[in-house]
């Protein structure tokens, strides 16, 4: 081995070595039938997902499957940016299965599955946040505040106010009837069937889950 070649195998195994040089490990992988963007760089086809990555979809919806058996199916139009323990949605909508232990972040609200097996759909509209559950129970807070929970077949729009999380924001569901001005309640029959086909259908679609 010449000194220049010990050299360079030297540099690289520092650089290796080293947390900064290192490379980040994958969460995941993104998949579209169309192009879509990937930290800012257009993709065709599928593309790795790392710790923070902003995905962003354009014509068509985006799966993205994490190695820690959450999937995220990103409708059309939609942002986030995806983390090994939360999906913050930007923009849009998203459908989130198998996400024990997984958090959506949607504007000031915090969105967990509280029952295994949960099936959820979060949507950014405006200032308002609205949180669908297909299958299971959600529950919503507001990063400190619990506002109420979710369940199976049912849909909660929460209005935003721009307040910082455990402040002034979404002001917590109270025991009973929710406030009207404070969240809306979908509670008729037409919602399961809306949850379940809209949900579970239209983004496959290419169309909002909502």
């Amino acid at each position: 081995m010449t000194r220049n070649s010990f050299l360079t195998l030297v540099i690289a195994t520092a650089m290796s070595a080293t947390p900064g040089w290192a490379a980040s490990a994958t969460i995941g992988v993104a998949t579209a039938v169309s192009a879509f963007s990937v930290d800012n760089s257009l993709v065709t086809g599928s593309a790795n997902i790392f710790d923070g990555t902003e995905v962003r979809t354009t014509t068509a919806p985006s799966d993205l499957h994490l190695q820690n058996g959450v999937t995220v199916h990103l409708a059309t139009r939609s942002a986030g940016a995806v983390y090994d323990d939360r999906l913050t949605l930007r923009e849009g909508a998203a459908r989130l299965d198998n996400f024990d232990n997984y958090i959506v972040e949607a504007g000031q609200l915090q969105i967990r599955a509280e029952t295994p097996g949960t099936r959820a759909v979060v949507r950014l509209a405006g200032n308002k946040v609205e949180v669908a559950s297909i299958g299971g129970t959600l529950k919503v807070t507001d990063g400190g505040s619990m506002l109420t929970r979710v369940v199976a077949g049912t849909k909660l729009s929460f209005q935003q106010t721009g307040a910082t999380p455990g402040q002034t924001g979404a002001a917590p569901a109270e025991k009973g009837p929710f406030p009207e001005k404070k969240v809306m309640f979908w509670t008729a029959t037409v919602c399961i069937v809306s949850a379940g086909i809209v949900g579970g259908i239209a983004a496959s679609q290419g169309k909002s889950p909502f």
